[in-house]
């Protein structure tokens, strides 16, 4: 029986060696997916921008220029503001109507704007129309229809100015103002 054992101690030895010569088994994991959702959402709103710019803020309205004129001239002097790209352009989507306030600039007086050089001035009133008949009045809202259905549309937006010839001559200088534009709907 000694014999068998001893026999049997050795036969398990002989296994171990044999493992330990083949090495450790490794057992290695199933890599399973993971899954999952993530949600993604926006909110889209109506609005509009002036074309060609970016930005809602220090937005370039063009300028409008008279240009070099007589101090002495007898008809209205007329301007249409004008952007580096042409015309002032309002593009909206989701807004059948919007309104414009021009303010009465940095040398009104009353509600009567005025270009300004030094101590002299020169009165001038500003219009959404060529003919006059649509003024923008001080600081008033002037409502401009957009479209009926709210579809994707441009909008011509331009300024006329217009200053009106003096009883005798203005004074001679460079003459300027600045009016703030704000577009709301």
């Amino acid at each position: 029986m000694r014999r068998e054992v001893g026999n049997l101690l050795q036969a398990s030895a002989m296994a171990m060696l044999g493992c330990a010569l083949i090495g450790p088994s490794v057992v290695t994991a199933q890599t399973a997916p993971t899954t999952g959702v993530l949600q993604v959402s926006a909110r889209l709103e109506s609005g509009c921008r002036v074309a060609g710019q970016s930005q809602a803020s220090g937005v370039d309205f063009g300028t409008l220029d008279f240009s070099t004129q007589p101090s002495l001239f007898q008809r209205p002097l007329t301007a249409q503001s004008q952007l580096s790209m042409g015309t002032l352009q309002l593009q909206c989507v989701g807004v059948t109507s919007a309104s414009v306030v021009i303010d009465v600039g940095l040398h009104a007086a009353g509600n009567q704007r005025r270009l300004s050089s030094g101590a002299h001035y020169v009165p001038y009133d500003l219009y959404a129309d060529s003919t006059g008949l649509e003024p923008f009045v001080g600081s008033t809202p002037r409502a401009v229809a957009i479209s009926a259905t709210g579809a994707l549309a441009v909008l011509d937006l331009p300024v006329f100015g217009r200053v009106p010839p003096a009883p005798g001559a203005y004074w001679p200088g460079s003459y300027q103002d600045s009016v703030q534009v704000t577009v709301s709907w």
